[in-house]
């Protein structure tokens, strides 16, 4: 099986910062796939960045650009923010766009103050999501079956349903929503642990094939350097040297994960980081391909 790979946007610079131009560059080093964000609002706290543009906003520029992508992909829209009803329009316009390329990663928001904006507790967060993806399901895969006989969804003529995959670590929406998804998105892990993850989260979810988010500094400088884990924020940044890159590709790829997306948070500016990170994605591509 071919492990597919992403960037996910932003990248390391302020993110309302030229994201067309970024994507672009990414396609001119022939990145296989770009993902972006879905942040409306952020924690006051001095230390939260967002992520500046629209997602759907954002991607439709960029199809216009013509740009080559084998995929392009939300990491991930938080459904609970927005009215499912209007979103798949917006969802199924991107896939008639993109000529069926959009991949749709789908989450209920990871910030607790925001969520409270929105009026969200813990079990109105999980059932808007819950309603939210059954919504989507309904109207993207099966025409609006489930909407009363006064109104119809027409999605694009040349639209199939994108793929979607769930970013959730809740047991309780996992149980419920995995039989309706293509798969699930996880933040790092191992790789013995790839085909495990899910289901320590939720012993009753159905198998699915994993998406990784992998927040990652590529070591120009000691370029073989192996891989070593180290605290950003919330999450884990693994970094690796240049050299040795290739080889911790492979080894996600050998332990069965469907797709790595790499967020690049620290590169100075100097593009070193990303070319030798295109580098190892467009070798992975190759790789499986003749494989």
């Amino acid at each position: 099986m071919r492990m597919r790979t992403g960037v996910v946007l932003p990248l390391y610079d302020d993110p309302w910062t030229d994201p067309v131009g970024r994507i672009l560059q990414l396609a001119d080093l022939g990145v296989p796939g770009i993902w972006v964000r879905d942040i409306p609002l952020l924690h006051n706290d001095g230390t939260d960045r967002g992520a500046g543009f629209d997602p759907v906003a954002l991607l439709a520029n960029v199809l216009g650009q013509g740009v080559p992508f084998e995929e392009i992909g939300t990491a991930v829209l938080c459904l609970s923010y927005r009215q499912p009803l209007t979103l798949a329009q917006a969802v199924s316009s991107l896939q008639t766009l993109s000529g069926n390329r959009l991949v749709l990663g789908v989450g209920a928001g990871v910030r607790a103050r925001v969520n409270e904006v929105y009026g969200l507790d813990a079990d109105a967060r999980r059932q808007h999501f819950i309603e939210s993806v059954r919504v989507l399901d309904d109207l993207l895969r099966r025409g609006g079956a489930a909407l009363p006989d006064t109104v119809r969804f027409d999605a694009g003529p040349q639209a199939s349903a994108p793929p979607l995959l769930l970013a959730s670590n809740d047991p309780v929406a996992l149980a419920a929503l995995t039989p309706l998804a293509d798969g699930w998105m996880t933040n790092y892990v191992t790789p013995d642990r790839v085909r495990t993850e899910l289901h320590r989260m939720c012993p009753d979810a159905r198998s699915l094939p994993s998406t990784m988010q992998l927040t990652l500094a590529v070591d120009t400088a000691d370029r073989g350097a192996e891989p070593t884990e180290h605290a950003h924020g919330r999450l884990t940044l693994l970094r690796v040297g240049a050299d040795r890159l290739p080889a911790l590709l492979d080894r996600y790829a050998d332990a069965g994960l469907d797709r790595l997306l790499v967020h690049l948070p620290l590169d100075d500016g100097d593009h070193r980081q990303l070319r030798s990170l295109a580098g190892a994605l467009r070798h992975a591509g190759l790789a499986a391909a003749h494989a």
